[in-house]
């Protein structure tokens, strides 16, 4: 896959410190793709690692501008506070660019571990997720905090990551995430994946986004 956008929606804020890749604008532009014949306006979406919320308002801003709907609402769980204030300034730019959007909107400062407390228990018609790709004793990390969290699995692990996913997807429900190919790194991502699922998920390789696994959970 190129990695020039072809699929532009606005100009997004975000830190200056650590940049989203194009992995998320895909992502969000190629679910969007798999769904658009779904009734999405009573789904329950959730952007989980949303950093400023790319993924998310970007697949509410492809729905609303090429099918003319957008889903109930979508949640952006995030575990570092410094992202909120560029959220909701992207919140309010996609309003600008589409006012007949009504999804509700929230930032969660939160992390996919509180995804097994009973308030997101089986909530989410579809998650949304580009989570870090990489353990932290296979890199070298950076004197940033902040850019060591976006990068590395840090405040918790990758199993928590998809028991969380297991435990609110909704009966039916989706999930589609990018994962790195750490292969040269002795660890076989996929199949971690499935063995960590538990017998009523199944997990779909679909293809490739810019040389990295683009995968779906869903109910078997």
């Amino acid at each position: 896959m190129s990695s020039i956008n072809p699929y532009y929606t606005f100009k997004y804020s975000q830190p200056s410190e650590y940049r989203f890749s194009h992995d998320s604008v895909f992502l969000a532009r190629r679910v969007f793709e798999l769904c658009q014949k779904e009734n999405i306006q009573s789904w329950r979406v959730l952007d989980l690692c949303a950093g400023c919320g790319i993924i998310g308002l970007d697949f509410i801003f492809h729905f609303q501008n090429e099918m003319g709907i957008f889903p109930a609402s979508c949640d952006f769980i995030e575990v570092q506070k410094t992202y909120e204030s560029h959220f909701l300034e992207n919140v309010e730019q996609l309003k600008k660019e589409k006012n007949k959007i009504k999804s509700e909107m929230r930032f969660l400062n939160a992390n996919y571990d509180d995804l097994q407390n009973a308030e997101f228990k089986k909530k989410y018609n579809l998650i949304l997720c580009n989570p870090p790709y990489f353990f932290s004793h296979q890199g070298t990390l950076s004197p940033s905090q902040f850019k060591n969290r976006c990068r590395f699995f840090i405040d918790s692990d990758f199993k928590q990551l998809f028991l969380g996913i297991a435990t609110s997807l909704a009966p039916l429900g989706e999930a589609f995430l990018v994962l790195r190919d750490l292969k040269k790194n002795g660890f076989d991502v996929l199949s971690e994946v499935q063995a960590l699922l538990p017998d009523f998920l199944q997990l779909e390789s679909l293809s490739e986004i810019r040389g990295n696994h683009f995968i779906k959970i869903y109910f078997k």
